[in-house]
């Protein structure tokens, strides 16, 4: 009989959680939540950068450009967007709020719905869409930003892994748009490496955290073949794994790829 009350609960949290209602003020109080904590982490820890200055510059200048990130190393990427210069420390006057609009793909999930509210606080505009789930609507939202001189922000081994293999969509957009792509990581002194798949980086209090911004790679703007689509796609992962184990040796950490 208890076992049989057990379940019986369970099954009524369940039904609690699938009502719109319940679903939509559980993401708008967990992304609060989220944007807190990555605020805490940001104000506790020392952030430099290396190789940010031409980016800078095609922020000021509203050129079309995209972000590459891999999933492990993304937990810093709210304060490496133009719409947070300040926040970062790399860019940006007093008084600047923005310096050009910002835009990531995010997945149309329940967890996906909770890290938007979180962005959305940053200022990122979201892309509803992923890999597996509504990717045209997301790309198409993602070319016009790209049209607008905005900046694109992608996981290319999101959203499940594996961890450090890159999907072609990064090498995709920026030569469909013709922008010029960056690959970006971060490492840091002090840190925390969670269990999951992309066993995501956790700067803890106190850290000083390095931002390595990679040699960007510049596209003319014209569809890819299927071999010119793969040999920038691995030229991106190489890219990534570079910068990667270039910010652990900043920050005296055993170099990794992820």
């Amino acid at each position: 009989m208890r076992v049989s009350t057990q379940l019986s609960l369970k099954q009524r949290i369940r039904q609690v959680r699938r009502r719109p209602d319940y679903a939509r003020r559980e993401s708008v109080v967990l992304g609060l939540v989220i944007w807190i904590a990555l605020w805490m982490i940001r104000w506790t820890t020392r952030l430099e950068f290396e190789g940010a200055q031409a980016l800078v510059r095609r922020w000021h200048d509203g050129e079309p450009t995209v972000l590459a990130f891999w999933h492990g190393r993304s937990i810093m990427l709210p304060f490496l967007m133009p719409s947070r210069p300040r926040a970062a420390g790399i860019a940006g006057q007093p008084g600047d709020e923005s310096i050009a609009e910002t835009m990531i793909m995010n997945s149309t999930h329940r967890d996906g719905e909770i890290i938007t509210r979180a962005l959305e606080r940053f200022g990122v505009t979201i892309a509803r869409g992923s890999s597996t789930r509504g990717a045209v609507a997301g790309t198409l939202a993602l070319m016009r930003a790209l049209a607008r001189g905005a900046t694109v922000a992608l996981i290319p081994d999101g959203p499940r892994g594996p961890a450090g293999e890159a999907k072609a969509g990064a090498v995709e957009l920026a030569s469909s748009s013709g922008a010029t792509l960056y690959p970006i990581s971060f490492s840091a002194t002090r840190c925390r490496r969670m269990t999951g798949w992309d066993r995501m980086m956790l700067p803890l209090p106190g850290a000083r955290v390095a931002c390595v911004v990679g040699t960007p790679m510049q596209f003319e703007r014209r569809r890819m073949d299927k071999v010119e689509r793969e040999v920038a796609r691995r030229e991106l992962e190489e890219r990534l794994c570079a910068v990667t184990r270039r910010a652990d040796s900043l920050c005296g950490r055993p170099e990794e790829d992820t």
